[in-house]
């Protein structure tokens, strides 16, 4: 039986996703939440074989979700379903890792085959974001995409203007450590302080 976590409450038919994922014989969801912490409690807690994660909701930084559970759970394999038609949206995703991208659009049965496909370890995506993501591997990386995933959330707490202490609150590690990753942010992305963090994360739409 494989336990399937839903993570910000999919705006595609989520009723019936939900009774798609119960009526399958092989898998069940393990939870539904809007919120990251109680995401990653519930990974924790319990053993949860996918992860989706709706990136639609426009209040919601979807990379800096996928960043939070990446880093709590490596191996948890993860699927994105975004707002976003356009399928550059979906390379930081998948260079970070993520095991699958559909846009909301996706039928339901679409994402229920993508998530069996996922719990066996394979990755999911459609042909021609497969291609889209092979060409970019063989490119130049931006900037932030040298960044380790505990790095990349250090980065976008910092560039939304959370003080350090505010971050290692929320990460559950020291200010000393926070700083520390700053610190390698910065030399990685060749940066003098944090407003040139927000600046880039700006011009990058990496934030709202």
């Amino acid at each position: 039986m494989k336990n399937i976590l839903l993570v910000d409450g999919l705006n595609l038919s989520r009723g019936t996703l939900r009774s798609l994922i119960d009526a399958d014989s092989g898998m069940r969801v393990a939870g539904e939440t809007a919120e990251v912490g109680e995401a990653i409690e519930k990974i924790r807690k319990e053993k949860v074989d996918v992860v989706v994660i709706d990136i639609s909701a426009p209040q919601k930084n979807g990379l800096e979700t996928f960043c939070d559970i990446k880093q709590a759970s490596p191996d948890t394999p993860v699927l994105i379903v975004s707002g976003s038609d356009h399928d550059s949206d979906a390379l930081p995703f998948i260079r970070m890792g993520c095991k699958g991208y559909l846009s909301k659009h996706s039928r339901a049965e679409q994402i229920l085959q993508a998530i069996k496909v996922i719990a066996t370890g394979q990755q999911y995506l459609l042909a021609g974001l497969k291609e889209l993501a092979v060409y970019s591997l063989r490119t130049g990386k931006a900037l932030h995409e040298n960044l380790s995933t505990r790095e990349f959330q250090v980065f976008f707490k910092l560039a939304k203007g959370q003080s350090v202490g505010s971050v290692a609150k929320e990460l559950s590690i020291t200010s000393s450590s926070v700083s520390i990753f700053r610190s390698k942010i910065l030399k990685k992305m060749h940066f003098k302080c944090n407003a040139e963090l927000v600046h880039y994360a700006l011009r990058h739409h990496l934030i709202a």
